[in-house]
Parts: structure tokens; sequence; C-alpha cells
């Protein structure tokens, strides 16, 4: 191994683990869902957790299981798509 392949290869690894510590923190959002907030809503869907973000939209605005989903799935598709992996 020479020295340019050991500098890409630890840079590729640096870039994995920061990868995965933003994945881990965007998706351990707490949220009270009793005092739940428009924000908290938004900040789910862009975590990709969908069904906290279905239930505080139902809290919110006071809407039916049915009514609330087709909100935030209509919400979410402004957001851009969570990285799969």
């Amino acid at each position: 191994m020479n020295v340019t392949t050991i500098i890409v290869a630890s840079i590729v690894i640096l870039l994995l683990v920061a990868l995965i510590r933003t994945r881990s923190r965007s998706s351990s959002i707490d949220v009270d869902f009793d005092r739940a907030t428009e924000a908290d809503l938004h900040a789910l869907l862009a975590a990709g957790r969908k069904i906290d973000a279905i239930k505080v939209y139902r809290r919110l605005h006071r809407v039916d299981l049915k009514a609330a989903k087709e909100a935030v799935d209509r919400m979410a598709a402004t957001f851009p798509p969570m990285p799969q992996g």
C-alpha cells in the first residue's frame, strides 16, 4: 500500500463515520406528543418518521387518522427523499 491509498481510505472512513453520526442524530428526535408543535412535525418528517408525524398532526389539528395521514403524505412529498442504507 502506498501513502495515497492510505490517505484515500482514511478520508472514506471519516466520511462514513460522519454520515452515520448525522443519520443517527436526525432520527433520534425526542417529541413530547402532548406539547408538540408544527416545528416538531416538520422535524419528524425531515427525519423520515412519518408515523410519529401523523400522531403529532392529529393532536395539532384534531382530525381523524385518515385525514392526518393524507395531510402528512402531502407534506412529506415536499421533503427530499431520505437516503437509503
